[in-house]
């Protein structure tokens, strides 16, 4: 009786449904546990990017600070940059121009069931501006 009930063809199709489903469910949870770890590495260059920018940006020359004046020591704020990012194991360039100071930042990010890495760049500019007094 169940003999009569079976369509022709059909042996097996629950066998290969099963298999392409758990194939689509692995590349799901990939691409959110992948994707996760992008974002993390994005996030954590951008405010790296940012506070080795801040860092840089407080360099201040001593001798026109005397005076009153804003102006960066720009070896100093490099140094200062490269230093921060040195101590949180990234890499990166600063450019010190004027009282700005860009930090691009270099991470990578490994990929927990992909097989591979993405590299990351973030990039944030800090201007050293005066400030109002006994703020």
């Amino acid at each position: 009786m169940n003999d009569m009930h079976r369509r022709k063809g059909d042996e097996g199709f629950a066998a290969v449904w099963t298999a392409v489903v758990s194939v689509a469910m692995v590349l799901l949870v990939a691409l959110v546990l992948d994707g996760g770890a992008i974002l993390r590495a994005r996030s954590r260059a951008f405010t790296v990017a940012g506070s080795a920018a801040r860092t840089g940006a407080q360099a201040l020359d001593d001798a026109a600070a005397v005076h009153g004046d804003v102006v960066l020591d720009p070896d100093v704020a490099r140094a200062e940059a490269l230093g921060y990012l040195q101590v949180r194991d990234l890499t990166g360039t600063v450019l010190v121009t004027d009282n700005e100071v860009t930090v691009t930042v270099v991470d990578v990010a490994d990929l927990q069931i992909l097989p591979g890495a993405v590299t990351i760049r973030s990039t944030a500019t800090v201007a050293a501006i005066e400030g109002p007094l006994g703020s």
